[in-house]
């Protein structure tokens, strides 16, 4: 491996007119939060004149050097580089508000190759480097990438601020410091795949990575081995996968996908040991990676992990296909067709994840998921809904898990346990039978009727549970009005969850705008609020301009309300309650919980 190490100063980095750093496309997109950003700022602004400061380090993979603009793959520290070049647009626009425009010119160049503005010198991926060329123009509007943008804010925001106080001599001290007082290490690497074991080796001693970035390392330096082409071929479906993931935590995605494949929970601190157990297990020429062998010792159990939410996982004698008889087998697939089969996950589970299935009722019944809270079922349906079904099959599979996850969580089942369901039932053969089978399969793990009648009243649907409860009240007004379709309650502005008792009944603002609720309410009001508020029989729909008026008596200036609705549900409890008080949330809770039970059924 042959490594060039210079440490620069970050004038020396960026101002060389004939380099041209390249952020791939299959790096993730530009991320970093305030903390971050203002973390860099105040490790600059804090450097004394003898201080040294180090800003980490980049890996470059630089190829062989030829005449004009030379493009570099930045292979490790785009975050940071992007962050600096943000900055360095902040400082430049702010210099030529106060009229240096030598120093001006000074920015131009370690932003831009050579004199020419349409050549910048940083080129961000596919999915940022648009927003980015904006920014470098001085433009904002339609900027998709808001991190981006919220960087260049707080950096002006930082340096107008430090102005005001210190005055203007602090601007060319701290362009100094930045540019010619602080160091990076910069790392040159001639080959692709030198460049790549050299990250994973730096990252393997501790530095924070997203599984993402660690596996589409292992990925693309395996790609280096086998040669440029292939190595050009995996870069281009990796880009693919990143942007059709777009928005998506992709380390979930990867966790529920080799979850999906192993068909049992993977917990997130097993990923990337996983992953690379099926990789190592499938792919062809893996003998070219090096460490081949103490990859294969260490996931046959050579090492142990400290998380405790891998005790709950099954024991790895259960997972399939991982004999050494597999490693030598000659069913081997190329790493293309291997990405290939993530990818085709990914772009369903983009779908799933964003509604955008090209049936309407699908999408709805998807909404439905998300609002549940039925994070684990993607693990199922990103390989399900590939599936060659027809689209009442797909429903009718989409009803039954809605059953199980409503009754799971109002039963208050264990969560982690929601992952190895939807794991499991992937075992199911899918045949002319697996319907019937795959209701079996749920059925173990469902609540009965008892229980879910007993639990649903003292359900507790808090803030975070609002579209959870807003789901389970919209669907007992379908099942109360026939049913029939013809009626679709909109979410969002238009309808809004009502707390017929409301949230806050001791503020004076509570008051003034609700009426005297903890009076109204009887002795120990204030104990009791707490453990019936929350409750469905306290809730109900509401339309957005239909106003609740005000007055000295809570609950009829509301019931006035709720008789001008054309929600049944709502206008049921101006027609049937002259008062409500805490037992009328019990008792308004069990009668629901009847319609409930009717709903969210899994018939035998």
């Amino acid at each position: 491996m042959n490594i060039i190490p210079k440490d620069q100063t970050i004038h020396g980095l960026l101002n060389n007119p004939m380099e041209q750093l390249i952020i791939p496309a299959y790096q993730r997109r530009y991320a970093w939060s305030y903390n971050q950003t203002f973390a860099l700022f105040e490790d600059i602004d804090m450097l004394q004149p003898n201080d040294g400061h180090l800003f980490g380090m980049l890996i470059l993979h630089t190829g062989y050097h030829q005449g004009g603009i030379n493009e570099i793959d930045v292979v490790d520290g785009q975050q940071r580089l992007t962050t600096i070049t943000l900055l360095l647009h902040a400082l430049k626009t702010k210099f030529s508000e106060v009229g240096k425009e030598h120093i001006n010119h000074q920015i131009q160049t370690m932003l831009f190759c050579g004199n020419d503005s349409s050549t910048p010198k940083i080129i961000l991926g596919e999915l940022d480097n648009k927003d980015f060329k904006k920014i470098l123009k001085g433009e904002q509007e339609g900027i998709k990438n808001q991190n981006l943008i919220n960087a260049l804010n707080y950096f002006n925001e930082l340096i107008s601020e430090r102005i005001s106080e210190e005055g203007e001599d602090w601007l060319d001290k701290f362009y100094n410091k930045l540019t010619h007082t602080a160091k990076i290490i910069r790392l040159d690497v001639q080959q692709a795949q030198d460049a790549y074991k050299l990250f994973e080796t730096i990252n393997n001693r501790g530095l924070r990575l997203s599984a993402t970035d660690i596996l589409k390392n292992f990925i693309l330096g395996h790609a280096a081995k086998i040669g440029e082409q292939k190595l050009e071929e995996v870069k281009e479906q990796w880009s693919s996968l990143i942007t059709t993931l777009d928005g998506i935590p992709t380390d979930d995605f990867f966790r529920q996908y080799i979850s999906s494949i192993y068909t049992r929970r993977v917990t997130k601190s097993k990923l990337i040991e996983y992953f690379k157990e099926d990789y190592l297990n499938k792919v062809d020429n893996v003998d070219l990676i090096g460490e081949y062998a103490y990859y294969s010792d260490y996931y046959n159990g050579a090492e142990e992990s400290n998380d405790p939410e891998d005790e709950e996982e099954e024991a790895p004698s259960d997972k399939p296909n991982q004999s050494k008889k597999n490693k030598n087998s000659h069913s081997r697939i190329d790493i293309s067709y291997y990405i290939q089969h993530i990818l085709n996950c990914a772009e369903v589970y983009a779908n799933i994840w964003n509604k955008t299935f090209n049936e309407e009722k699908l999408n709805k019944k998807l909404r439905d998921l998300s609002d549940i809270k039925s994070f684990p079922t993607y693990i199922f349906l990103m390989h399900f809904l590939q599936r060659d079904k027809t689209l009442n099959e797909k429903l009718e599979v989409l009803d039954m898990i809605s059953a199980l996850m409503l009754r799971r969580h109002v039963c208050a089942r264990r969560t982690s346990e929601n992952d190895t369901i939807f794991s499991r039932v992937l075992r199911i053969e899918d045949d002319d039978n697996f319907i019937d089978n795959f209701k079996e399969e749920l059925i173990l793990d469902y609540p009965n009727d008892e229980e879910f009648e007993d639990r649903f009243p003292n359900h507790e649907l808090k803030s975070s549970l609002h579209n959870r409860a807003k789901y389970i009240l919209r669907e007992i007004e379908y099942t109360l009005t026939g049913g029939t379709g013809e009626i679709t309650i909109n979410a969002g502005n238009d309808v809004h969850l009502e707390h017929i008792i409301p949230q806050k009944i001791k503020s004076q603002k509570s008051k003034e705008e609700f009426g005297d609720w903890e009076s109204y309410l009887g002795e120990k009001s204030l104990t009791k609020h707490p453990r019936f508020v929350n409750r469905i029989g306290n809730m109900t729909l509401i339309a957005g301009d239909l106003n609740i008026s005000v007055s000295n008596n809570p609950f009829v200036s509301k019931r006035k309300a709720y008789n001008k609705s054309n929600i049944k549900l709502t206008k049921e409890i101006g027609e049937n309650y002259t008062g409500f008080k805490f037992k009328d949330v019990e008792e308004r809770g069990k009668e629901l919980a009847k319609t409930a039970l009717e709903i969210w059924r899994i018939e035998n």
